[in-house]
């Protein structure tokens, strides 16, 4: 698993990651240019999401997003190096992590259970507890708490993520604090070698009141990401997103970090490697 992450937004957009329950994307579509969220506001509110769903378990496997050991044999994942590994049992390992960074340039400290078990009907599901893990990058971070969990059918190559009740994601910059009820709803499809689709929604909503922020990928344009691509963006797809009263439309496409806001277009920062 590499520890890829989360590039957060501009100086006071507060960094709002996001995932919600299903839903299409009808009451989204061509939005009154008043109603409109800026470009590069919306391309700040998106990044983190894309960032956290392309650093999926499991993408440099090919197995999907859970460990191929998990995936097919149920046994220990293999942990980055910067990861020590510890409470390891037949179904469950604890990984701490110790100054990860990615190709972003976060740097990630805190823990994460990770268990797996096979259910009567075939399904595997695979819960990642995420304990206090921060990540922080010039003077900003996260603070990640619960449970994200991932199932699929053992013959299938469709996934389904979610997250508990109880998730939440906390945002510091200097003396600004901003508790973030997280929720998301989403499918990851890795029948195409190579590639993973992913479609569904997702949502943040601040605890101390505010505008919730949230976004729908329709299954019929999913976000793409392409290993052959050699990107760590979508290289296709439609994300809806919203803010309050406000909303935006996000087309991906090559080359890589190409996408057009509200028919804007714009070049997302190059991959770190």
């Amino acid at each position: 698993m590499n520890v890829r992450t989360l590039t957060l937004a501009t100086v006071g957009l507060g960094g709002l990651l996001a995932c919600g329950g299903h839903g299409g994307s009808s009451a989204l579509e061509a939005p009154p240019q008043a109603a409109s969220l800026t470009s590069d506001t919306a391309l700040a509110l998106v990044a983190p999401f894309l960032n956290e769903e392309n650093n999926q378990t499991g993408e440099n496997d090919g197995s999907g997003p859970i460990m191929a050991g998990e995936a097919l044999g149920l046994a220990e994942p293999a942990p980055p190096a910067c990861v020590a590994v510890s409470g390891v049992t037949a179904t469950s390992v604890t990984w701490t992590f110790s100054n990860c960074t990615g190709p972003h340039g976060w740097t990630w400290n805190g823990v994460v259970v990770i268990s797996w078990e096979p259910r009567a009907d075939g399904t595997v599901v695979v819960r990642h507890d995420q304990r206090h893990l921060v990540g922080s990058k010039d003077g900003r971070s996260w603070d990640i708490n619960g449970v994200k969990v991932l199932a699929r059918d053992r013959t299938g190559k469709l996934f389904t993520l979610s997250a508990q009740p109880g998730f939440t994601k906390t945002y510091r910059e200097g003396a600004q604090t901003t508790v973030f009820a997280y929720a998301c709803a989403l499918t990851a499809d890795w029948s195409t070698l190579g590639q993973r689709k992913l479609s569904g929604s997702w949502s943040l909503t601040p605890q101390g009141g505010g505008d919730a922020v949230g976004a729908a990928i329709p299954a019929t344009t999913p976000l793409v990401w392409d290993r052959s691509a050699n990107c760590c963006y979508p290289v296709s797809g439609t994300l809806h997103l919203t803010r309050g009263g406000q909303t935006a439309t996000l087309v991906h496409a090559l080359p890589c970090g190409t996408v057009t806001v509200n028919g804007e277009a714009k070049v997302l920062p190059a991959c770190s490697r």
